[in-house]
């Protein structure tokens, strides 16, 4: 949810509402709507496994989900990108997670019997594990392995690409280094037996039953761990298990008959059998699904509907196979702020070409893109409407005023750099933004790249480009699940890029200090504030768009919902017909 090291250019994506009747924006597209609805996840401590029964719901049969994306890790403390998220819920258990309930989301226990029990300050809490929870292999989990399994968040150096949210909030969190390169006890996590979990803070962290939702909280018992090598097989505590060795391509699970409905109040174990299907071609996938042939009725594809693809289903029986819903991230195009001066990164957002770009992704104005002004989502509490460069999130920017920007400062001819694979839509993409900055004034730079790397090497911070395409997805509503994620320069220097602009400037970091201290509901609107000050004075990021999720399935697939948390589909709801 967490910084997601997304392919070179992002197939940009928002809101779930469609275009309403006779809506335009006056050059015959649609004018998406802006979704004015929060993510208020209710609570709900009591909730009780097994989770509620699904009317009609059938076990066995097998479920393909076709994907172009390429997952680079499945090790739960790196495990950041939505995708994989959604995947490991299947094989990972947190301490809490998030159920829906009449479409809306409630967050619940997991392996915890409650949600979390604070102190009065929210600097320490405390949880206790249910009876009954077993690895694949039938060993009982303990405290101590969740334990450890918070430890192994300090390990930047050896794990580095998951949630830092720890750095900046655990006891200690400042200086650890995680169990391989410090031998010492971390002072932050106690278990004074073998259910119970005590995790203390520096400073208050309200959010902490949320981020122990994450596939990092699972538990790994310190002789399992294989460090790197933890990605080819993580240990199995959810309704799956990995039947092989992950191999960079192909993903099966296989139900694990060591999981128990009686201890899991939101999961289900309906399919026998996933098979995930990697770096596929996204509109050969999307053609498969609409053809509905053989195995393809068993398919899944999470990728965005591409707009030529639209047309074709839309008021067809295919359009029923089209499950939509919100997103919880906005599309990025993050400047290097240690390489580009701040008068040349309002140059290059002045000149940004929005409009082209999204033509040549593919991106649904109202259904899969909506614009986007800030560095937080729309639907995050607290949001103040902010538009620092002044193109309202849409057009295809002013190359004559960023060429003057660019004259005025000096930098007429600066060099911008990134990524391009040899990927269809991305090569249209990245060919669309070289005549934009050319047309202002810049020398343009593409590095060459395979898409298989695509997330390894956009959050490589030592990598020889100055403009990256990300994303960023907030693990739960509040501005604390996006600023101090991926603005706070203190965390700069870590392998993994989890500051993506490589911003560093004392006066975010101590605004990102002081809302972090205030009381959740005070801090929303603080945290808006910190959005609107950074883009007006420093600029790091322009904003590309807002998502919106998009599931295309084959007619044996039911149950298909979206998690508007995870934006992504919640794979332990579906089942499959005969």
């Amino acid at each position: 949810m967490v910084v997601v090291a997304a392919a070179w250019a992002l197939a940009l994506g928002a809101c779930s509402a469609l275009p309403l009747p006779g809506q335009g924006s006056g050059d015959g597209s649609p004018e998406p709507r802006r979704t004015s609805t929060a993510y208020i996840e209710a609570q709900d401590p009591h909730a009780e496994a097994p989770a509620p029964q699904v009317a009609k719901a059938r076990s066995g049969g097998t479920l393909r989900v076709l994907s172009a994306n390429s997952p680079h890790t499945f090790d739960p403390t790196r495990v950041s990108p939505l995708d994989t998220l959604a995947i490991m819920k299947l094989v990972t258990r947190g301490l809490t997670q998030t159920v829906y309930e009449g479409g809306n989301p409630v967050l619940v226990p997991d392996m915890a019997t409650d949600l979390g029990r604070p102190n009065r300050d929210f600097t320490r809490w405390e949880f206790t594990l249910r009876d009954g929870l077993r690895y694949e292999d039938g060993a009982p989990v303990k405290a101590v392995d969740v334990a450890y399994a918070i430890t192994r968040q300090f390990a930047q150096q050896e794990l580095s690409g998951g949630p830092t949210y720890g750095l900046d909030y655990y006891l200690g969190g400042d200086t650890y280094a995680g169990p391989y390169a410090d031998d010492g006890d971390f002072e932050a996590v106690e278990t004074p037996d073998d259910k119970t979990i005590i995790v203390k803070m520096r400073r208050p962290f309200p959010s902490m039953r949320y981020y122990a939702s994450l596939p990092t909280f699972t538990p790994i018992p310190a002789a399992k761990d294989t460090r790197q090598d933890y990605t080819r097989h993580p240990l199995a505590t959810g309704p799956y298990k990995f039947a092989a060795d992950w191999n960079g391509r192909t993903l099966t699970l296989v139900k694990n008959r060591e999981w128990s409905a009686s201890t899991d109040p939101g999961r289900h174990q309906f399919v026998d059998t996933f098979i995930f299907e990697f770096g596929l071609d996204e509109n050969e996938i999307q053609q498969r699904i609409i053809t509905d042939e053989g195995d393809d009725q068993y398919a899944l594809s999470y990728n965005d509907l591409l707009a030529d693809n639209y047309p074709v289903i839309r008021g067809t029986d295919v359009e029923n196979r089209l499950v939509v819903g919100p997103s919880p991230c906005i599309s990025y195009l993050w400047m290097d702020t240690r390489k580009i001066p701040l008068s040349v990164r309002r140059a290059v957002a002045e000149a940004w070409p929005l409009k082209a770009e999204n033509e040549a992704a593919g991106s649904i104005p109202g259904l899969t893109w909506q614009p986007a002004t800030t560095i937080m989502a729309s639907a995050t509490p607290g949001w103040l409407a902010h538009d620092a460069i002044g193109n309202q999130g849409k057009g295809n920017g002013d190359p004559s005023a960023a060429r003057t920007l660019l004259e005025e400062a000096g930098q007429l001819g600066f060099e911008l750099s990134f990524f391009s694979s040899d990927d269809d839509t991305e090569t249209a993409i990245a060919e669309v933004r070289r005549k934009a900055l050319t047309k202002a004034g810049f020398t343009v730079k593409t590095v060459p790249a395979p898409s298989a790397l695509a997330r390894d090497l956009a959050s490589d911070g030592t990598r020889p480009v100055n403009l990256r395409s990300g994303r960023w997805c907030m693990d739960w509503a509040n501005g604390d699940a996006v600023l101090p994620a991926i603005l706070d320069g203190r965390k700069a220097h870590l392998p993994g890029a989890p500051i993506p602009s490589f911003l560093n400037v004392d006066r975010v970091n101590a605004e990102i200090d002081r809302i972090s201290r205030l009381s959740a509901h005070k801090a929303l609107a603080e945290w808006g504030r910190l959005d609107a000050m950074i883009m007006d004075e420093y600029l790091p990021v322009v904003p590309l768009g807002e998502e919106g999720t998009t599931l295309l399935h084959g007619s044996k697939v039911a149950n298909v919902i979206v998690d508007t948390v995870g934006g992504s589909p919640d794979y332990t709801q579906i089942y499959v017909l005969e």
